[in-house]
């Protein structure tokens, strides 16, 4: 049976927002995602269109950035970056701003730094059905563009230097990592496939590699780590011979966190923790969720000690979505797990251990101790609320994501109190 139009301009949209670089990965439930939310938006036609794409002049950036790309030291109103020190109570109210873009109006925010100074996305491709990614890095509101050779780019993150990491799928299907620094271009070490996910203030670097073409059925994905944009990439030790899957971000104090199964086919997914000085990794017990022990848990982020993320739960009776899914952090300190409450699909956490990103019917918004909090839109904009979320500082005062309507995607940064 053929697509319909409107699932073919759904089609369109969806794989230059939410494709990874990597390709599909055995080990998330991304392609679950874009499912669920296809099957959802197809009683809407989202016509994006193809404009023609200018090329951006570069714009003057400042440069904060040493020698090895590592951070200045945090400011003194955050003085330990493992537990942000709130600065004011958190009001949940938010203004947005599209964020400037090149010629053409379609892009997203995929990543930004702890302090919300520095954002990272990526504008549409120039052609339908194409996989050529432009590359933006804001500060503040000037944006300047980079190129990544290869197709399906993407920058993941950026620390408070502005030492922004990513990925890019070069010939035979193989992944590359790259690194940008105050605007040029850095292939990170690494003689196999390997990919780029998160980079802390001490300008390490965590991702995996993996063992074969991003398009094989069942390539295996191994997590390792680059003390630096210079180093060679390192293994991070398994729990077991059979584990895969990969690292997905890393604290300030060099914990690092995974996404992980213990082999390939319907093995649930698991939240691993290394933990600096540490000789082997940790397994974190999969959390309790209402009605018993969830089934597998998908790590989204770690920050401030707080890991993020969507507890699933196996039962026989089948939600409207087909999925019983809980937003849950986990602090490291304690081991403890919380349900949060709110109806969230994706998104990021914050060093608080709150969450921010697509929530009920698509809505972006935020989920704190309390409750869930829906994002606002600019004035004049037209359609639905529709959007998402992908970084969120660690005061929860800047939100990066994006908006799209009928006729539009837009980078967006929401500034909050």
């Amino acid at each position: 049976m053929s697509m319909r139009t409107d699932d073919e301009h759904v089609a369109d949209r969806l794989r230059w927002l939410d494709d990874e670089p990597a390709g599909p990965s055995r080990v998330d439930l991304s392609g679950a995602i874009r499912e669920a939310r296809r099957r959802r938006r197809n009683r809407r036609v989202a016509a994006a269109g193809a404009a023609a794409l200018g090329v951006l002049a570069m714009a003057a950036l400042p440069a904060v950035l040493g020698g090895d790309g590592r951070a200045a030291p945090a400011p003194a109103a955050n003085p330990s970056p493992s537990r942000p020190v709130p600065t004011g109570p958190w009001q949940g109210v938010c203004t947005v701003t599209l964020l400037p873009l090149p010629d053409d109006p379609r892009g997203a925010v995929t990543g930004g730094d702890p302090d919300g100074r520095w954002l990272v996305g990526r504008r549409a491709p120039q052609e339908p059905n194409r996989t050529e990614y432009g590359l933006l890095i804001w500060a503040g509101d000037q944006v300047r563009e980079v190129e990544l050779p290869g197709s399906m780019q993407k920058l993941a993150d950026v620390n408070r230097a502005g030492l922004a990491v990513g990925s890019s799928v070069a010939g035979g299907g193989k992944v590359r990592a790259w690194a940008v620094r105050d605007g040029e271009v850095i292939g990170l070490p690494g003689e196999t496939s390997v990919a780029a996910l998160g980079v802390n203030d001490a300008g390490r670097i965590v991702g995996y590699r993996a063992l074969g073409a991003v398009w094989e059925p069942g390539a295996r994905q191994l997590p390792v780590v680059w003390d630096s944009y210079r180093s060679q990439p390192v293994d991070l030790p398994l729990p077991g011979p059979r584990w895969e899957g990969t690292a997905v971000g890393i604290d300030e104090d060099g914990t690092i966190l995974g996404a992980m199964s213990e082999g390939p086919g319907d093995q649930p997914l698991r939240a691993v923790v290394w933990r600096p000085g540490a000789t082997r990794p940790e397994v974190l017990p999969l959390p309790q969720v209402p009605g018993g022990t969830a089934s597998r848990f998908l790590s989204l982020s770690l920050a401030g000690g707080w890991v993020t993320g969507i507890a699933e739960r196996d039962t026989e009776v089948v939600p409207r979505d087909g999925l019983h899914r809980y937003p849950v952090r986990i602090d490291l300190r304690t081991g403890r797990a919380d349900v949060l409450k709110g109806d969230f699909w994706s998104g990021t956490g914050n060093g608080w251990g709150w969450l921010a990103g697509w929530i009920a019917e698509d809505v972006p918004g935020v989920i704190t101790d309390t409750g869930s909090v829906k994002l606002p839109v600019p004035d004049g904009w037209r359609g639905e609320r529709q959007g998402g979320v992908t970084s969120f500082s660690d005061d929860g005062r800047v939100i990066g994501g994006y908006l799209e309507s009928d006729d539009q995607v837009r980078p967006v940064r929401w500034t909050c109190r």
